[in-house]
């Protein structure tokens, strides 16, 4: 078991990262003074797999737990879902002294930490993530939320949990296409941040994507490591955490154009970042060379949805309404080596749009507004 620290400036939380660690839930919860019954937003899937074990360990420490069910999927992490938790959490009459423990996904994550940031004005919560994705990205740092019909994370606010306990023994029950999609996440913290876990993935990729234990833990604890380091530098979002969002500028778009229902999170970031390599190379970012080690990386990690019938209109229209587009001011995160990241802002908006239409006309989509999904 490893024990990281997200330090902000007036508090501090740790991200626990181990094999096995849900059966010592309760007690790990406890020592940060959640030693009260929580609720438990999850889903049924990791209910099933994964509940057991938890809501022992929180029933023998803790005396309990009242469980709120989900759906599972990103077209679940709308405003119907959150009324759905609050209704459930009144009814368990849940009051200003009760906490939130979110368990599962990504989506959960979000959704349960918003609920928690907005109820009552304001109740404690942990995270315990189940999937990659999560523990190596969207469970740190306080980023709450959810979808609307204009865009993905629209709603929201910046909210930090009380801990993070990320058991890697949940891993090994994750399809191969949920493994995936958190390994495009790990792979985006090295692009950004750390060329030795780009080599790492790249030197041990065959037994990622076996799941064995001690390279997910690495990969989960270093991945874990970079974004905590990001979050205390600039919790907010006003500069440098920005750079979080390598890949996601397009990768937002690519969701939100196909009514997430076409692409995994980490599948569209991965799409995200091809465009973003590309477009940097247009713009004098990157060595060809290095481009194109990371490019063969991301396509090895396996096959991505396709994007056929995406037109270049709907995905603009989707980007123009995503946050990072601030007042009219496009701004995307670049590589001006592999390691580190720069953020571009007052992008020329025509010579972006001519450029997604080549990329997704040189990757199966549809260069003209006629494209259907």
């Amino acid at each position: 078991m490893k024990t990281l620290h997200v330090n902000l400036a007036d508090r501090r939380y740790p991200i626990i990262v181990g094999q096995g660690i849900l059966a010592d839930a309760g007690k790990l919860l406890a020592r940060r003074g959640l030693d009260t019954p929580p609720v438990v937003i999850t889903n049924n899937k990791v209910l099933r797999l994964h509940g057991p074990v938890l809501l022992e360990s929180l029933r023998r420490t803790l005396g309990g737990a009242t469980v709120i069910r989900i759906g599972d999927g990103e077209r679940y992490k709308n405003h119907s879902t959150l009324f759905k938790i609050y209704r459930e959490m009144f009814r368990a009459h849940a009051d200003r002294s009760s906490w939130i423990l979110a368990f599962g996904g990504g989506v959960v994550g979000d959704i349960a930490g918003f609920a928690a940031a907005t109820y009552m004005r304001g109740i404690r919560f942990a995270m315990a993530p189940t999937t990659l994705l999560a523990q190596v990205d969207s469970s740190i740092g306080g980023k709450v939320g959810i979808n609307v019909a204009q865009g993905k994370n629209l709603i929201g606010a910046f909210y930090q949990p009380a801990a993070v306990l990320a058991d890697t023994g949940s891993l090994a029950t994750l399809p191969q296409r949920e493994l995936t999609t958190g390994i495009y996440e790990a792979i985006k913290c090295g692009a950004i941040r750390s060329e030795p876990l780009l080599r790492f993935i790249e030197q041990q990729l065959p037994a990622i994507l076996r799941c064995r234990p001690s390279e997910m833990e690495h990969i989960v604890v270093e991945a874990a490591r970079i974004k905590a380091a990001v979050v205390a530098k600039d919790e907010n979002e006003i500069g440098l955490r920005m750079i979080l969002n390598y890949g996601h500028t397009v990768g937002h778009a690519f969701e939100a154009a196909t009514n997430y229902r076409r692409f995994k999170h980490g599948e569209a970031v991965a799409w995200g970042m091809l465009a973003a390599l590309a477009y940097g190379r247009q713009l004098g970012f990157l060595r060809e060379t290095e481009a194109a080690r990371l490019t063969r990386l991301i396509r090895r990690v396996g096959p991505l949805p396709s994007l056929k019938g995406i037109s270049c209109s709907r995905l603009w229209n989707a980007m123009a309404l995503d946050k990072k587009f601030n007042s009219g001011n496009i701004r995307m995160v670049f590589l001006p080596k592999l390691g580190a990241a720069e953020i571009r802002g007052s992008l020329d908006p025509c010579g972006l749009r001519r450029f997604l239409r080549e990329f997704l006309s040189a990757n199966g989509g549809s260069r003209h507004r006629s494209g259907r999904l």
